[in-house]
C-alpha cells in the first residue's frame, strides 16, 4: 500500500534536495562531483574517525570505488587521513576542519531555509510531521 501522492511527494522532495546539494557541492570545491560529495558526507556524520573500507561498506561500494572518491577528497583539501593507531596499516578519514566548518554553515542555512518554510505551521502539525518522518525512516533503514 503505497499511495501515488507519496511516490510523487518523494520524488519532489529528492529533487530538490539534490538540487540545493550540487549548489553547496560547488561552493566546498569546484571540481567536486555529487558521487563524491555524498562520500564526503558520510565521513562528516560518522561518530568519529572512519577507515576507508568501513566508509565502502557504509555507501554499499565497492572498495576500489571508495578509494577513487577519498583521493578526491583528500586531493581537493576536505578529508584528512590519519594513520589508526590500533593499526599501523590503516588509515583513518577526518574532514579537515576548514571543510567541517564550511559544511556545519550549510547545514544551518538549509535548517534556517526549513525553518521558514515551517514558520506558518503549528507546533502540533511539527511534532507530527517530525515523528511520521522518523517512523518512515526507520521502516526503510530495518528494510535494508
Amino acid at each position: 500500500m503505497s499511495g501515488p501522492d507519496i511516490d510523487l511527494e518523494l520524488t519532489r522532495l529528492a529533487g530538490r534536495l539534490r538540487r540545493r546539494s550540487v549548489q553547496i557541492v560547488s561552493e566546498l570545491h569546484p571540481d567536486l562531483d555529487y558521487g563524491t560529495y555524498l562520500f564526503f558526507l558520510a565521513i562528516c556524520d560518522a561518530p568519529g574517525q572512519v577507515r576507508g573500507a568501513d566508509l565502502a561498506e557504509m555507501m554499499g561500494v565497492h572498495k576500489s570505488t571508495a578509494s577513487r572518491a577519498v583521493a578526491a577528497l583528500v586531493r581537493y583539501g576536505l578529508v584528512e587521513q590519519q594513520s589508526d593507531p590500533s593499526d599501523g596499516r590503516a588509515r583513518l578519514l577526518v574532514p579537515t576542519p576548514d571543510a567541517m566548518k564550511r559544511q556545519s554553515a550549510h547545514r544551518a542555512a538549509m535548517r534556517d531555509r526549513l525553518n521558514e518554510f515551517l514558520a506558518d505551521w503549528d507546533l502540533d502539525d511539527l511534532d507530527t510531521f517530525s515523528g511520521l518522518l522518523r517512523r518512515f525512516n526507520d521502516s526503510a533503514e530495518a528494510a535494508g
